[in-house]
């Protein structure tokens, strides 16, 4: 799942529909400099995930879902507290 995040227009969308609120295909290309047909794919992937909610042709982040996956993603950096070693003698 949080190869959801790595893509960088995927994380250009949730990020303008956070600032924006609900938007259509055409604001959120505008906004992130991303064409139409682009926007759409990522929309798709995004909406499959969760973290997009989209009716009558605007769409929305999901805040909480967002909060749930950018938890995730970054506690997956973190190394078991078991396996922690220091690398400087």
């Amino acid at each position: 799942m949080s190869n959801i995040l790595m893509n960088r227009t995927r994380s250009q969308i949730i990020r303008f529909l956070l600032r924006s609120g609900p938007s259509t295909c055409a604001e959120i290309g505008d906004g992130v400099g991303a064409s139409l047909s682009s926007v759409r794919r990522q929309l798709g992937i995004l909406q499959d995930a969760g973290l997009v909610k989209g009716s009558f042709g605007h769409f929305v982040a999901s805040p909480d879902e967002v909060h749930l996956h950018v938890e995730a993603f970054a506690s997956s950096f973190q190394a078991p507290s078991c396996c922690r070693t220091s690398l400087i003698p």
